[in-house]
């Protein structure tokens, strides 16, 4: 599931909220993500309607589901039929626009039952802003979640901190491409990093990396930006990639070249399946290679000569 808040919940509180949903095809769920948006949207997610998940896409960014489900969450003021005429003048009459009734008492306790603190080791620790620190002497990541990929939950987001964790990052310069929600930047920055930068083709993506980093107070070592703003005559000791196979494996001259001699690449969110393609697009490596449930990650240097 893709989601995301859109918008702050303020004013008096609701006894319920307005749930509206639709299921369309990838090309028009875009279109009706923005409606939603329009209409004042609290929150959208989008979820597969179809059963086929896509593994393997071309780029980061909105999810590419053949058939998705696209639902928004409004406070009961808005005006349910002007956004129904919207969606099916989008969409074409003949789909169906579901209206629901989401308690208060729902919504409220949605993202943080769904969100709890996640054991990486026993020295790492994620958990969300509205639980204390479940091991006072562990290191502790605080990551809001909800508005991008990236909360700990995730099997590829775990095996790259397992493997940032195995590193001496003390003095180092990081590189999180496809940053998501940040835990990685913000990871390695508390581990002991120097600086780090983080990349993403998504702006939401950019914003949540902020705040997480403001949240775990190591914004003074982070730099934010998209992937067109990034020099190209920058390196950094570690280049981290949690994204998808396919997407390592266009991305592989770029990765490289930012890539300081001697540094380390750790390169997640790829199948076993996939792993001795991307292995074979970056064939000046030697990659060790670290599973975890479904999910493989590669962390190698490159070969002398």
């Amino acid at each position: 599931m893709s989601s995301r808040s859109v918008a702050n919940a303020t004013g008096p509180t609701a006894a319920y909220w307005l749930q509206i949903s639709v299921t369309v095809a990838c090309d028009v769920a875009n279109c009706v993500d923005e409606a939603l948006e329009v209409f004042g949207a609290i929150a959208v997610s989008r979820t597969d309607a179809g059963d086929s998940p896509q593994f393997d896409v071309a780029e980061p960014g909105d999810p590419r589901w053949a058939l998705q489900t696209v639902t928004g969450v409004f406070d009961p003021s808005m005006d349910v039929g002007a956004c129904t005429t919207m969606l099916t003048g989008i969409i074409g009459e003949q789909t169906t626009v579901q209206v629901d009734q989401l308690t208060d008492q729902d919504w409220e306790l949605c993202g943080r039952t769904q969100f709890q603190p996640i054991k990486i080791s026993d020295q790492l620790w994620v958990h969300p802003p509205w639980q204390t620190a479940p091991d006072t002497h562990a290191l502790n990541l605080v990551i809001t979640p909800g508005l991008a990929f990236g909360t700990g939950t995730h099997p590829s987001t775990q095996l790259c901190l397992t493997l940032l964790e195995e590193l001496t990052l003390k003095g180092c310069s990081v590189l999180d491409w496809g940053c998501g929600s940040g835990i990685l930047a913000v990871a390695a920055l508390r581990m002991g990093a120097a600086q780090a930068t983080a990349v993403d083709l998504d702006p939401r993506a950019l914003t949540a990396t902020q705040e997480n980093a403001k949240r775990n107070r190591v914004n003074h070592g982070l730099s934010v930006m998209s992937v067109e703003q990034l020099p190209h005559d920058l390196d950094y000791d570690i280049v981290l990639a949690n994204i998808l196979a396919g997407t390592l494996i266009s991305l592989a001259p770029t990765l490289d070249r930012y890539l300081s001699s001697g540094g380390t690449l750790i390169l997640s969110g790829v199948l076993p399946a996939q792993a001795d393609r991307v292995q074979q697009a970056f064939a000046q490596y030697n990659f060790r290679l670290l599973q975890r449930d479904d999910w493989v990650a590669l962390q190698g240097q490159r070969t002398a000569g």
